[in-house]
């Protein structure tokens, strides 16, 4: 893994953006003083990919500037000539936000958005978990000599992971499981063959296609003798289709001949009733020559008669008009005069009413008087004793004597003088109300009379226009005077007229029905005629065919009998119980097509039975094969599971990576301390316990040669001997990994503390070993704030803190 590109907002001590190019660094120094937030840019990127950092663990929301109120990183890393992105955003209130894209030609590839998702992608992308990787790559601050002193069963881990030895216990696993797959496919497929494939041999074929060849020849036999049923059947079908026609024209010829009779008798009868009605017609045209009518006469008559009925009824109704104007002109005249006396009583009575106002208002007046002159004796009258007085407010005790008959007097006057008033007004209106109802009775009489006048005018003139349409009958004046005595005449003349019409009307009436039925009958005897002679037409057709039915009828039933003769089929010598040819041709050929449909379905299971132990014999060859197959896969994984199992590579791998490193860490580490130190996996009398646990030992070649544990080390020199480890991590382990998955892990390294604890000449040999990098793969990036040792460093990332609490970068 190499760092691209850093962008750190709100994170620790970098609250103000900041971003960081690595692409063109390989050795270089992280320097500024201290706590100006070195450490930080590791632990951001720390934080970026694995979603924690060291020194707070998941609690990420510590790493949050103070004063900010979100925190986000997004790293760029390449990994084996791929290159991702993984950006995460962290607020105080809100969930988190994350991101991990892989980055291509075409744009950015996402790849995870949960930190669960990101962390699994990450650790297959690196091959190393968060304790690995800060064990082996990043070595942060209180780590730094976690691999070197740290558990075996961590370190066993890490180089599991770096060397990805873990891919011998999967071959192994994989091996099982495999060949536990083909065993239980090899037992499935060995049932199968004892079971389903059975009866899959050649003798069973060879048995079912003899049967199937019987079988065919059965139903061809069947169907040949369905054909000839068939065959008869059309003949049995010609046979009833000629009887049944023959018995059809039979009666029709019957019904013909009693057609033809009928018509000849209705000739006859049409012929004699034809003959009677023209005599008739003769005789009803003799008398109508004889009966003569005055038609004009009549018409003039007829015309007058409602002139005289309308002069009859006016002449009673002038009579009540008269009556009526003389009994309306002594009803106005009462009227008028009565309308007269209530005017007078009107007028009466308006004096009547105001003069008893004037005698109400005078004693009013005295009334009021009388009061303001006795005005204590009305308050003397009001008092109560115990209330208080309506003057003084003073409880009355004894209430003092005193009259007021003259008060009395005075209202007694006044209210029967306005009794008086009030029943003079109401008199004056009641006298009103009836002048009102006298003065609309007589408008009422006049309107009516008028009305009488007019409707008596009228009448008259209607008489006279009565009088005069009257004048074309003939009738004299004096005959018009009476008219009761000339509607009678008038009835007695018309009687006499419309008598003689009606007998010329029955008389020619009776000529049109004689003449309208003997139109009827000439049609019946030509209508009769066609009927004889179409029922005779008719008659002779049906017996020609009858005649050639009669024919076929015998032509088929022979060849049909000679048919069942020569395959002695029964029954069709004598046809009886209501049953037919074709009846028993049916029943003959529903047995054939049984018998045809049960050896055809015997066949056909027969072919299905022949196809399935075919097809059976191929699979069971295909299974057998197979078997073989799979029970020679289960053996050879068998064995290549247990060959990985017995050999112990993955233990063997680890002890020999840890020698390896315990070798060249010694050579860092002689030349670290200037020849005193060396490293070595057991010594002596703890070799074989050392081995064991996999457990570092430092040899001081000083102190003759003594082996002690690398827990012994001082500050300095524990340092030194992580360094060593950590060089030869860098630059030996890749030999020994699978899938070069420790190169690309192993492509950066991060130390984080250890040199401030170095004197002068060592620090010099320490910078000689890092400078030996410069140039190579591997990036290299030492966090210290030595000033002399980051100046000796080809390239130097330096942190400063401003003065708004702020931190900045930048790459010198």
């Amino acid at each position: 893994m190499k760092p691209q590109r850093l962008v750190l907002e709100g994170f620790t001590s970098f609250r103000e953006k900041l971003e960081l190019d690595f692409s063109g660094l390989d050795l270089f120094a992280i320097t500024g003083p201290t706590g100006a937030g070195k450490s930080s840019l590791i632990d951001a990127v720390v934080f970026a990919l694995y979603g924690q950092v060291p020194r707070v663990g998941d609690d990420y929301k510590q790493l949050i500037s103070h004063g900010a109120e979100r925190l986000s990183v997004l790293f760029e890393f390449a990994v084996g000539g791929e290159r991702y992105r993984v950006a995460r955003s962290v607020c105080r209130d809100r969930p988190s936000q994350q991101r991990l894209e892989r980055l291509t030609a075409r744009g950015p590839e996402p790849l995870a958005d949960r930190a669960k998702e990101i962390r699994t992608e990450v650790e297959q992308l690196l091959g190393l978990d968060y304790d690995g990787f800060t064990r082996s790559v990043v070595l942060p601050q209180g780590q730094f000599d976690a691999f070197l002193k740290g558990e075996p069963k961590e370190r066993r881990k890490i180089l599991v992971a770096l060397l990805n030895l873990g891919i011998y216990e999967r071959m192994q696993q994989l091996a099982n499981n495999r060949g536990s797959d083909a065993r239980r496919e090899a037992d499935f497929i060995r049932r199968q063959l004892d079971t389903d494939f059975a009866g899959a041999s050649a003798e069973a074929l060879e048995a079912r296609r003899a049967e199937l060849r019987a079988a065919e020849a059965d139903a061809g036999a069947a169907a040949a003798a369905l054909r000839e049923v068939g065959e008869a059947g059309s003949l049995a079908q010609a046979v009833r289709s000629a009887r049944r026609e023959l018995g059809s024209l039979q009666r029709d010829e019957a019904e013909a001949g009693r057609r033809l009779e009928t018509a000849e008798q209705t000739l006859r009868g049409a012929v004699q009733a034809r003959e009677s009605l023209q005599a008739e017609v003769a005789r009803a045209r003799s008398r109508l020559e004889a009966l003569a009518v005055d038609d004009a006469r009549l018409a003039i008559l007829a015309a007058a008669r409602p002139s005289a009925e309308q002069l009859a009824g006016l002449r009673s109704r002038l009579e009540t008009l008269d009556s009526a104007l003389e009994a309306g002109r002594k009803r106005v005249a009462e009227e008028r005069s009565e309308l007269a006396g209530s005017e007078a009583a009107v007028a009466d009575a308006e004096k009547a009413e105001a003069a008893a106002r004037q005698q109400a208002a005078e004693a009013q007046s005295a009334r009021d008087a009388a009061h303001r002159q006795h005005a204590a004796g009305e308050l003397r009258a009001r008092l109560q004793p115990g209330e208080p007085c309506p003057v003084c407010q003073q409880t009355v005790r004894l209430v003092p004597a005193g009259e007021a008959t003259a008060v009395a007097a005075a209202d007694a006057r006044a209210k029967d003088a306005e009794a008086r008033a009030q029943a003079a007004g109401a008199a004056l209106q009641q006298e009103r109300l009836r002048l009102e109802k006298r003065r609309g009775a007589v408008a009422v009489l006049e309107r009516e009379l008028e009305q009488n006048e007019e409707q008596r005018k009228a009448t008259r003139e209607m008489a006279e226009a009565a009088r005069a349409r009257l004048a074309p009958a003939g009738f004299l004046e004096l005959e018009a005077a009476d008219p009761a005595a000339l509607l009678a005449r008038i009835a007695d003349e018309l009687a006499g007229l419309e008598a003689a019409q009606r007998a010329r009307a029955g008389l020619q009436a009776s000529q049109r029905e004689a003449e309208q039925k003997l139109s009827g009958l000439e049609a019946q005897v030509a209508a009769a005629g066609a009927q004889r002679d179409e029922a005779r037409t008719r008659l002779e057709s049906l017996s020609a065919r009858r005649r050639d039915v009669e024919g076929r009828l015998a032509q088929s039933g022979t060849a049909l009998r000679a048919m069942a003769s020569a395959r002695q089929w029964p029954g069709f010598d004598a046809v009886a119980d209501g049953r037919d040819e074709a009846d028993l041709v049916e029943a003959l050929r529903e047995a054939a097509q049984r018998l045809c449909a049960d050896r055809s379905a015997a066949v056909a299971r027969l072919r299905e039975a022949v196809d399935y132990i075919e097809k059976a014999i191929v699979r069971a060859g295909e299974l057998t094969a197979e078997r073989a197959r799979l029970e020679a896969s289960a053996a050879l994984h068998k064995a290549l599971a247990d060959h990985l199992k017995a050999n112990e590579l993955v233990a063997w791998v680890q002890e020999e990576a840890l020698q390896r490193l315990a070798q060249a860490g010694s050579q860092h580490l002689a030349r670290l301390s200037q020849g005193r130190y060396a490293l070595r996996l057991g010594s002596g009398e703890v070799a074989e316990a050392a081995r064991a646990e996999q457990d570092f030992f430092v040899v001081d070649h000083w102190n003759g040669d003594s082996v002690r544990s690398v827990r012994t080390l001082s500050g300095g020199e524990t340092f030194l001997a992580s360094l060593a480890l950590a060089l030869a991590l860098a630059e030996s382990l890749a030999q020994l990994s699978t899938e070069g998955r420790a190169r690309e892990a192993l492509e950066s390294l991060f130390l984080d503390e250890g040199f401030g604890a170095l004197d002068g000449d060592t620090l010099e040999v320490v910078v000689g070993a890092l400078d030996a990098l410069h140039g190579g793969q591997r990036m290299v990036g030492i966090v210290t704030h030595l000033r002399e040792l980051a100046e000796r460093l080809p390239a130097r990332l330096e942190v400063r803190r401003q003065g708004t609490g702020t931190a900045t970068a930048a790459v010198l």
